[in-house]
């Protein structure tokens, strides 16, 4: 899978080599309600082997707390752009806007560092065994057994994962509304990785999709206001740096 370039990579505090403070970790549970807090890490290896520490680690996401304060403006300021649009679009394709707004708007986004949580990655990959500094927010999961079918499409929601099916299969049932991309969606993997995938009777591929993923519907590039072609890329990002449910 092609992995999106973070928009908050610039505020990236995972660095290679040794720490010269442990950082400070808050250890949130699947349910957003119990929190671990762990003070002597200096390192990923020390915060993954953490004996109270468990989580599905494809969709494990740590957080930068810094960067969480961006990440979060750039969801607000993307609203704010999507409301300006739809004021300005057709019944039709303002109802589209409308529906996206609301999905984004009900995502809770954090500072998300692209790194590898695989214990087993870190204690193998010196690399990947990053420097930890200052203050972050682990988000722990257990396996999860639905994918998220969102974006310009009807009815979006949840749908229960099964082996073998692909992108397209998810997408049945939901149909494409004004302004809606028609021939590629695109694959959000737990691990924040993104993938386009061909959905239309011409280009159509078999890609099937990992539990916890997000199947994203966007807009057509000719349906989007003047000025504002980044907008699909927009989106992608907050719904990367989205906090596993």
């Amino acid at each position: 899978m092609k992995k999106i370039t973070p928009m908050l990579a610039a505020l990236t505090l995972l660095t290679a080599g040794h720490a010269l403070a442990a950082a400070q970790v808050t250890v949130h549970d699947l349910p957003g309600k119990n929190t671990l807090q762990i003070n002597d890490a200096q390192n990923l290896s020390q915060l993954l082997t953490h004996p109270e520490l468990r989580s599905w680690w494809p969709g494990t996401v740590i957080a930068e707390r810094g960067a969480t304060a961006v990440a979060q403006q750039q969801q607000k300021q993307l609203l704010a752009d999507l409301r300006a649009w739809q004021a300005d679009s057709g019944e039709s394709l303002a109802a589209t806007i409308g529906s996206v707004i609301h999905q984004l708007g009900a995502l809770q986004v954090t500072g998300r560092q692209f790194t590898s949580l695989d214990p087993d990655d870190v204690r193998l990959r010196p690399q990947d065994n990053r420097t930890l500094q200052g203050s972050y927010d682990l988000y722990t999961l257990v396996q999860p057994t639905q994918v998220l079918v969102l974006g310009a499409l009807s009815n979006p929601g949840k749908a229960r994962w099964q082996p073998g099916r692909e992108v397209r299969d998810y997408l049945e049932g939901h149909d494409r509304l004004s302004g809606a991309e028609r021939s590629y969606a695109t694959v959000i993997a737990p691990s924040g990785s993104t993938q386009q995938v061909p959905v239309a009777y011409w280009n159509h591929r078999h890609i099937e999709v990992e539990p916890g993923s997000i199947i994203w519907l966007g807009f057509t590039s000719w349906s989007l206001p003047w000025g504002q072609s980044d907008l699909n890329e927009r989106m992608l990002s907050v719904l990367t740096h989205r906090i596993p449910d």
